[in-house]
């Protein structure tokens, strides 16, 4: 007997008796990271990595830049590391190998700039939305698609015969490799993008106080 999807206002019928969610959910958890978790587009992400491009222009002597580019290819060399281990023939979990993988395979064909400037984007964006990120599972999924999306290898296309248009499609990741991946971006990156955001949120409040300080001056004109 089927059930009710356990998702925050689905009524639909769960895929089974023994999942949780219905097909829409259930696909979105394994998409997203979370069952309420929403896609962030590129075209969404675009005013925060624009925000990393000012302040790294901001601070073009500030040795961060090299420190963050050292520990890309620190995560780099751990991704091969993997990979040489397993063509060896030393046991380990299938996901770690497909998350190294994926690594190397974006180290290939990107500047670390590119991949770094995302990431830092990402946590920016998750301090000044965090109603867009429910769960840090959703956060670390998105954030491991967005960084994937920066490479053609790992898109694909389709003609939509109702439309008549080519439409670009991502290739799915397992979410256990994904996970990984999202920790070892978290652990590199994470705190300098928090970092980043919060020197943003200092400009901003930096800028009203000196928008209400005009305004009061302005009150006392006689």
């Amino acid at each position: 007997m089927s059930r009710l999807c356990r998702a925050p206002g689905c009524s639909s019928q769960t895929t089974s008796r023994y999942s949780p969610y219905c097909t829409t959910h259930r696909a979105r958890l394994r998409r997203h990271g979370a069952v309420d978790q929403e896609a962030v587009t590129k075209a969404q992400l675009a005013p925060y990595l624009r925000q990393v491009v000012r302040r790294v222009e901001k601070n073009k002597s500030s040795p961060l830049w090299a420190q963050l580019e050292e520990r890309w290819e620190a995560l780099q060399s751990h991704a091969r590391g993997v990979l040489a281990a397993y063509q060896r023939g030393q046991p380990m979990v299938r996901y770690e190998r497909i998350a190294a993988h994926a690594i190397v395979t974006l180290g290939e064909p990107l500047e670390p700039r590119e991949v770094i400037h995302t990431v830092l984007a990402m946590f920016m964006m998750q301090q000044d939305q965090p109603h867009r990120f429910p769960s840090d599972a959703g956060f670390r999924m998105q954030l491991v698609r967005r960084v994937r999306g920066l490479a053609e290898v790992n898109a694909g296309e389709w003609y939509d015969h109702k439309t008549g248009k080519t439409k670009r499609v991502y290739k799915d990741l397992a979410p256990k490799a994904a996970v990984i991946i999202g920790q070892w971006l978290a652990e590199a990156f994470g705190g300098a993008g928090i970092h980043l955001a919060k020197l943003e949120e200092r400009d901003r409040q930096k800028q009203q106080d000196e928008v209400n300080a005009l305004h009061e001056a302005l009150k006392g004109l006689e």
